[in-house]
């Protein structure tokens, strides 16, 4: 540790969500996120977590709260609780304004925000990712040969949709007919679509979501397995699938396979230029991994981010307190300061994980 550099006291943390505005205060009592605050505050933070529905209250919350550090779960909020108000990328607002926050950098949110531009990128740095093409509604389908499209079977979603929006078992086409018709109803829905190359049909087929923490050669990237508790015909996971309860999220045994899927997970994190914590998913088929995409700002706490971490040996309040470690030194690092945090926060973390972060 460089004593010589200035020291700044981390201790008052922001955690932020979003909600319309006639559903604040039902918000503010949000389990997840009070859970969060409740880990915060145990380990030494001044942790405070409020709801809000545009920029122009979150800066109100600020300026009353004084944060040293903020947390918003929002990727995007509108600027005034105005109807038909500008959409405001939450982090390049942060940044606009010089205030510290948890996460990746603006662009790195709007790139993962985009299963399409991420996979160019991972293409351009040799990252393996499945055939893909992108269409908008100005893309003539009936003109496109056979050939413009990924080999059948594919699977056809929103390009810029998360959290599997747009996505069912209907998604998988294996002809030119239903391909056409699912691709013309998510273009009048979404405006822009990725036709991907289906990799469910391999024999070997497993599904993986890898987790991270920390930046740099400091990232830990912690992989699990995602299995259906009952085998569908198809293996596309939904959002009723996540939200029933339908998938379980198992440990990798083999710790080659293990090794591989983290190794690989960290290079598309190092690609799309992620900070402090994400997510990759990602499939192992036809004898290798690819990846598929990446959550940016995963909705922490979270079952599937919980359950790659406590596979790796961290409880909740673990991991909650590691992303914020991360993302207080990251942020100290910026300034050219040492970041000093509550003894009992850095207590609560395993030696080797500290070290790394």
């Amino acid at each position: 540790m460089d004593y010589a550099r200035a020291k700044a006291i981390f201790r008052r943390v922001l955690i932020v969500s979003s909600s319309p505005a006639d559903t604040l205060a039902e918000a503010g009592n949000n389990p997840r996120f009070l859970r969060f605050e409740h880990a915060l505050n145990s380990a030494g933070f001044a942790a405070a977590y409020r709801a809000v529905d545009c920029i122009s209250r979150l800066l109100e919350i600020i300026s009353s709260f004084t944060p040293d550090i903020v947390f918003c779960a929002a990727d995007h909020l509108p600027a005034t609780n105005a109807a038909g108000a500008l959409s405001v990328n939450v982090h390049e607002w942060f940044e606009s304004e010089g205030i510290p926050f948890a996460g990746s950098a603006s662009e790195a949110i709007d790139l993962a925000l985009s299963k399409s531009a991420l996979k160019r990128r991972w293409n351009r740095d040799g990252i393996p990712t499945p055939p893909f093409v992108e269409i908008d509604r100005s893309t003539d389908l009936a003109a496109m040969a056979d050939s413009e499209f990924p080999a059948y079977p594919c699977i056809v979603k929103p390009s810029g949709a998360g959290n599997s929006r747009g996505i069912g078992r209907h998604s998988v086409v294996t002809d030119r007919v239903s391909l056409n018709d699912r691709s013309s109803r998510l273009l009048e829905e979404y405006g822009q679509v990725l036709i991907e190359h289906y990799l469910g049909s391999y024999p070997d087929f497993r599904e993986i979501t890898c987790a991270c923490i920390g930046n740099g050669e400091g990232r830990i990237c912690m992989p699990s397995e995602l299995v259906f508790i009952d085998k569908p015909e198809l293996h596309v996971i939904t959002t009723a699938d996540k939200n029933n309860n339908k998938i379980s999220v198992r440990a990798i045994e083999d710790p080659g396979l293990r090794s591989n899927a983290a190794v690989l997970a960290e290079k598309a994190f190092a690609s799309a230029g992620v900070r402090d914590y994400a997510r990759c998913d990602m499939a192992f088929a036809d004898g290798m991994f690819w990846v598929i995409e990446i959550n940016g700002q995963p909705m922490i706490p979270d079952t599937w981010f919980g359950a790659c971490t406590a596979h790796a040996g961290l409880s909740e309040h673990q991991y909650l307190i590691a992303i914020m470690t991360a993302a207080i030194r990251r942020e100290a690092g910026i300034r050219g300061m040492e970041a000093v945090l509550p003894s009992a926060a850095l207590s609560m973390l395993p030696e080797w994980l500290e070290a790394r972060l």
